[in-house]
Formats: C-alpha cells, structure tokens, sequence
C-alpha cells in the first residue's frame, strides 16, 4: 500500500483551492496543503479567502515561506532584478526555493493546472522528470471556469482581484505581465503598488510592459485618457498563474 505523502499546492487561486479539495477526498489524511507565503505582497482579501477555503477543506493549510525574504519588494531590491524570460526572480525566492525545502523525494505532487492547460502540463512534466505527479484537475475536467463555479456554489466569495477584473489572484503588480492593459488596471486600482513597481524598474532597467511589441518602462505607459488613442493597445488578459511550479530564472 503506497503511503506516500500527497502534497497539494494551494497559491489562494481558484484552481488551486479545487484541486485541493478533489486531492483530500482522494487520498484522505496521506493529502496535505501547503501555501507558499506571499500574503505580504497580495490583495487584503486573500487572508480572507485563505481562511475560507480552509473552513471548507477541514483541515489545516501549512505556511511555508521563504528565510531571505519578507515579500516581493524585498526581493527586487535585494536582487536587484525582476524578471526575464524565464520567469519572475520573486516567484523563484519565495515559492519554489520554499518548496524544495519542504518536499520529500518520494511526495506525490498536486498542482492547480486546469483541464485546458495541456500544453502547461506537457511541459512541465517534461522540466520535472522526477516528480510523482497527479493532475486532479485535468482527470476530473475541471476548466478554470468551473473552479470558480465549485467555489460559488460552495458559498466562498472569490478573491477581490477577479472582481477588480484580473484573470489571475497573484501579488499585486505582477512583473511577470506585459500587457498594457493589465498595468493600467493595475495604476487604477493600486497606484501605490505601480508606482513602486515603475521606480523600481527603471532603478534597475527592467522594462515591463510591451508596446507595439516593442518592451517599455511602466512610466512609459500612456494616460488613461490617451490610452485608447494608442496603437497596438488591447485589452488582453494574460494568463500569469503563479505558484511554486513556475519557471525559474
């Protein structure tokens, strides 16, 4: 009888909190939860929702956080980088280098990959060769929209940032986005955040939004009252799922 423990990686997004609750109903008490401890840097709200999911799991939701670094602002000044094409330099600092910590050789691993993310899937189990892996979500056809649906119909409130109109729940100011749109959402509803983020990358040359496919400054980015005159704007929705599974720098 395999006795294996079954780690379920929850990142306080929809997916992941579904995921969660398929993995415990299969595999009992060998499952376990754990969240990569980012609460610092993320909307107020997911305090909320963490706690609400973990009413709804019944069991306890592990903490685990990076020993360097208090959030993501600490990374970016520490490094004095943010992210590149291999990813965000805070997502590895604080999710996957937590994870290694924690995990077991042996760990079967639970990931919020949905049923239309075959092409994540695929490539991830090409990067990880040695994990035990069980994509909850892709065997019992869960989309994204029906995570959200689940967790409606569980009588859990979504987390704020799909109210606010972002497709994913990540910290706020994402520098893993290059979507105009989604920085100017960003600049209405958390100018404190954006302004950080601009200072910050042009202190060390990070150009974050893509222009007319061309990578530019978030200081560079239009005012609203000009942005819809610009070209090449659109209103794209990018899909920046953010967990301790993503790629490192």
């Amino acid at each position: 009888m395999d006795e294996s423990r079954v780690v379920v990686w929850f990142s306080c997004g929809a997916a992941s909190a579904v995921a969660a609750k398929l993995a415990i109903a299969k595999y009992g008490i060998r499952a376990c939860v754990v969240y990569c401890d980012t609460m610092a840097s993320e909307h107020a709200d997911n305090e909320r929702f963490f706690n609400d999911v973990q009413r709804w799991l019944g069991r306890e939701i592990i903490r685990i956080k990076s020993a360097k670094y208090d959030s993501v602002d600490d990374v970016f000044e520490k490094r004095t980088y943010m992210a590149g094409i291999k990813g965000a330099v805070c997502t590895t600092e604080m999710k996957k280098i937590p994870r290694f910590h924690f995990q077991l050789p042996d760990d079967v691993h639970v990931f919020g990959f949905t049923f239309e993310e075959q092409d994540r899937i695929e490539n991830f189990e090409k990067n990880n060769p040695d994990l035990s892996l069980d994509w909850v979500l892709r065997e019992s056809a869960y989309s994204k929209k029906r995570c959200l649906y689940t967790l409606e119909q569980a009588g859990i409130r979504l987390p704020e940032m799909y109210a606010l109109g972002f497709a994913n729940n990540n910290c706020l100011g994402c520098v893993k986005a290059t979507s105009p749109t989604y920085w100017r959402r960003v600049r209405l509803n958390f100018p404190e955040v954006f302004a950080r983020r601009a200072q910050r990358s042009r202190e060390i040359g990070a150009r974050l939004v893509r222009i007319n496919n061309e990578r530019r400054f978030l200081d560079e980015l239009p005012p609203d009252e000009e942005f819809s005159l610009w070209a090449g704007i659109e209103d794209v929705r990018e899909d920046l799922s953010c967990g301790p599974q993503c790629a490192t720098n």
